[in-house]
């Protein structure tokens, strides 16, 4: 695997730019099989997947990681183990309207227990393997000509599911107009799994995620 924590051209542009990148329209019979299209990116609920993680962190700190992830009817289950299978890090993300706090950290030992990071983690997760609820909100095409759907499902969040002419796949997530992160799909996408996910987070204190898929159920 290719390990990097460069920045995407699309990611640089929409990154200094407070705007959605703007979509014109699809033809009206075009726009169910792009939807249609856009959800396949996302693997069906129930799963369980296993990814080796590496983690390109701010200040050059780097780690590898054993990612084990997973939905049922409590909700996103993420589990993160060391190379020797230690647990560092488990948590569930409830789906909501369900009774209890929203996330729920099993186990965390240092530094996978700094306040912020479990909610961070499931967010990531949620984007990589996740379809947005709902229809979306647009359907259209980017001025590159790359077939987009995008959802609004939070107030201040928007997210864009990309298909490039060129087949290329990535889902880009907006929150208040910046770009906060974008998750690369490599690989065929079988049953909504890809053989890599690449994951950046940009900005100050930014890190990449580069994911490659083990097995999967």
């Amino acid at each position: 695997m290719t390990r990097t924590c460069c920045l995407s051209p699309l990611l640089l542009l929409a990154a200094s730019c407070a705007h959605l990148p703007s979509l014109s329209p699809l033809p009206e019979d075009a726009t169910a099989a792009t939807t249609a299209r856009c959800q396949q990116v996302f693997p069906r609920q129930p799963w369980h997947a296993t990814h080796t993680i590496f983690a390109t962190l701010p200040f050059g700190q780097n780690s590898e990681l054993l990612g084990v992830t997973a939905t049922s009817p409590e909700g996103l289950h993420a589990v993160l183990l060391s190379p020797e299978g230690l647990t560092l890090f488990d948590g569930v993300q409830r789906r909501q309207g369900a009774a209890g706090p929203p996330l729920v950290v099993k186990r965390a030992v240092p530094p996978f227990d700094q306040p912020a990071f479990a909610a961070s983690l499931m967010a990531d997760v949620g984007s990589a393997f996740l379809a947005p609820p709902g229809a979306p909100l647009a359907v259209g095409r980017y001025a590159s000509g790359d077939s987009v759907c995008r959802w609004s499902p939070l107030a201040n969040e928007t997210t864009d599911v990309v298909l490039g002419v060129a087949g290329t796949k990535m889902v880009l997530t907006f929150r208040n107009l910046h770009l906060v992160r974008q998750v690369a799909l490599v690989g065929s996408g079988d049953d909504g799994f890809f053989t890599e996910v690449s994951l950046t987070v940009p900005g100050a204190g930014g890190y990449t995620l580069e994911m490659r898929l083990v097995d999967r159920e």
